[in-house]
Parts: C-alpha cells; structure tokens; sequence
C-alpha cells in the first residue's frame, strides 16, 4: 500500500478510533474489579508492521525477553513482507507463531487483519510490544487483541503524535538515542505493573546489544555463485553491490546521477563488476542506471534474490554501497564493508550497528529532518544534504578499503 495513503488512513481514521478506543479503556478501568496478579507471562508478542530494518535493530530486545522469560512462547505480527527476515535472526520466533498482513490489497489487508485479531486474542496474549513508533494502526491492534501488558512508545509531554491513552507501561522515546536502545528499554518496563513516567531505572549495557552472525548455508552458496556465474563473474573477480534507492522515501535517497558516476568509477579497473541488488522497487532506478553505464560488467539482480540468497550475496562481494534502508541492517548480519548514505535521516539513531560500516553524512545544517516525530515526512524539496555528498568522495573511502596486494 502506498506509504501516502497508508498516512492519511492513519491519521484520519486511527486519532478517532484512539480516542474512541481510550474512552472505553477509561470507563472499564473504573467499573472493573482489581487485576489479577502480576505471573511469569506465557504468551508474547510484538509487533512491528514495516521496515525489516527496524526488524532487524530489535533482535536485542527479543533476545532479551527471551532469555528472561525462556518457557514463555514468541510471537511476531508484521507485513507479509518481512516474514523471510526471521529466517536470518536465529530462529528467535518459531515459524508457526510468525502472523503476517497483506497489504498490498485492501481487501485482503483487511481480512488478514480481522485473522490476526481472532487468532491472537484466542492466544491469550499476557504481553505485547507495541515497536511500531507512533502508529496509530498498530497501537489499535495492540488493544484489540487485548493483554495483561501493552508496551510501547507514549508522547508525554510532546505535542502531536497522538495515539490515545492504551498503554499499561509507556516508554518516552528517546530522540538521541540509537533505536536499538530505545526498543531495549521497553525491556525494563514489563516487571512492573505499570508504568505512567518516562523515568527508567538502569542503564542498558552494551553486552545487550549484539545481532545473530549470518551462516552460509551449501545450497544457497551454490545458487548465488550459479547466478553470479552467468553474469560472466568468477571468484577472481571483485564484486561491488550498489542499491541505487527502491522509492519508498524518495527523499533519502541519493542522486542516481551521482550512482552513475560512482559505477563508472568502479568499472575502470576491468577486475571489477558492478552488481545491482534489492527488492522490486529497485528496479526502475536499477534499469535506467545499467542503460546509461552500459558496460557488461555493469549487471543487476535487483528483485532476483531471496533474503537468504542477498546475504550468501553479500559474503561473497567486496562491498555494499547503498542508501539508508533496510538492506543496509541486513547486511549488517554478515562481514561485508557496508558504505551507506545518511541525508535526512539521523545515522545516530538509524545507522547499522556492529563491525565493517562507513557512514557518509554530510552534518547538512537542517539535517535531518525526517524522524518519527513527522512519521518521515518532511516539507523538504531538494536533499541538499545528499546531493552535496560526491562520487569522488565516496569512491576514494571504497579505494582506501581495497586490500593493498
């Protein structure tokens, strides 16, 4: 579904069913006998609908929450989308407890909604993380299953970002602060048996943060040098993996122009290849920019991989060079030297974690200007703040990575 309508639903549909919704809450508050008392929770879940990225950045907190409640069983609500990312993440929610939405077609965004709902409410969910910023749709869906314990980010004292009073333990997102750690400190909330200040109580150590290492695997190691074979490339040659901007927030995304001569840089040297990667909205930006290098070595696989084949891809190249975007998280998962552009988008709060990443961000005085407090979407016309970042600068950061023999 376009992210403009999937907004505009949001804003005008979920503030009125939020509000709505917190009456309701509020009433039965009042006329409802005490809670029961606070027990080693059961069944939980969390959701988050969009971005596998952001998927990824929250492996900590279900590690976490994991091994804390070990005999307590996971469940994970998302877009259909996503469903292949659990496949990288260790096997942290079992395959069958994995529910996914539609939404590609309205019709069947609702009826996938309306499954998840029964389903889960016939679970008996003791809690649920919210990881949803400040979506209203999520926070709905939270309610509706009904729980002991809904987790999630709560506005406070900011203005906007309304989404009703439906949260048991809410957490002040935290501006400053890298995502991983703002999901981690959801993790302190839950022991209590509310939480209505933003105050935590301990710090998050840096032990909790870590992400599962990518396995290669023989038979998908054996697809992507098939593919990669009859492209013409050989293990002796030198792999560059370039995700030229899939269309979803056009505004972080970096000039192809500036691709292109990146890539025309790259191909001067006859050892090396350029391979376009990435999902299906790749592939508009991806075609225009193998037509206008037109070189043979200049090839693409965009829309032509499945996320484990991406990751065996990312094994098997020099380096990544992309936007910021979810393949950039997921190739944190494996060794490869990722070099990734950040415009609007803070990289304090976004960038991937871990070993081998280059973050390019030119510190554009009015960047960033995309956050969750415009729900990443910003009145800026033209990303100075990316278009001032050049080939040649980025290319020299790709040659300084080279081995020296």
């Amino acid at each position: 579904m376009n992210i403009k309508i999937m907004r505009y639903i949001d804003y005008w549909l979920g503030s009125p069913l939020c509000f709505l919704l917190s009456g309701y809450n509020w009433f039965l508050k009042k006329i409802s006998f005490p809670g029961k008392k606070d027990r080693v929770p059961e069944r939980i879940l969390f959701i988050k609908l969009s971005e596998m990225g952001a998927i990824i950045l929250a492996y900590p907190l279900l590690r976490f929450i994991k091994k804390q409640y070990p005999c307590s069983e996971l469940f994970f609500l998302t877009f259909k989308d996503n469903r292949d990312i659990f496949k990288l993440l260790d096997g942290i929610i079992a395959d069958k407890n994995i529910l996914t939405i539609n939404d590609r077609r309205p019709g069947a965004f609702i009826l996938d909604t309306l499954k998840a709902i029964i389903r889960l409410r016939r679970k008996k969910i003791n809690i649920i993380f919210d990881l949803e910023f400040f979506s209203r749709f999520s926070m709905i869906l939270a309610y509706l299953i009904n729980s002991d314990k809904r987790v999630g980010f709560f506005r406070y004292s900011f203005e906007g970002l309304y989404r009703g009073s439906l949260l048991t333990h809410k957490i002040q997102y935290n501006p400053l602060s890298h995502v991983t750690r703002n999901y981690l400190s959801m993790a302190q909330a839950i022991t209590k048996k509310d939480k209505n200040t933003p105050g935590l109580d301990t710090q998050i150590e840096e032990g909790q943060i870590a992400f599962p290492a990518y396995k290669s695997k023989g038979d998908v190691k054996e697809r992507i040098s098939r593919k990669l074979n009859e492209l013409g490339i050989s293990k002796h040659h030198r792999v560059f993996l370039i995700n030229p901007g899939e269309g979803i927030l056009p505004l972080r995304e970096w000039p192809l122009s500036n691709f292109i001569i990146l890539c025309q840089l790259l191909l001067e040297n006859d050892n090396n290849f350029v391979v376009l990667a990435g999902n299906w909205g790749a592939l508009g930006k991806g075609e225009i920019l193998i037509k206008k290098i037109n070189n043979p070595r200049c090839v693409s696989l965009i829309g032509q991989t499945s996320l484990e084949e991406l990751a065996e891809l990312f094994e098997s190249s020099h380096c990544l060079i992309t936007n910021d975007c979810g393949l950039a998280h997921l190739a944190m998962l494996t060794s490869i030297k990722k070099f990734v552009i950040f415009g609007p988008e803070s990289p304090q709060v976004f960038a991937p974690l871990g070993a081998n990443n280059c973050v390019i961000y030119s510190e554009w005085p009015c960047s960033p200007c995309l956050s969750v407090f415009n729900h990443r979407k910003s009145a800026c016309r033209d990303n100075k703040c990316l278009k001032n970042i050049k080939p040649d600068d980025i290319y020299t950061l790709i040659k300084e990575s080279l081995p020296t023999n």
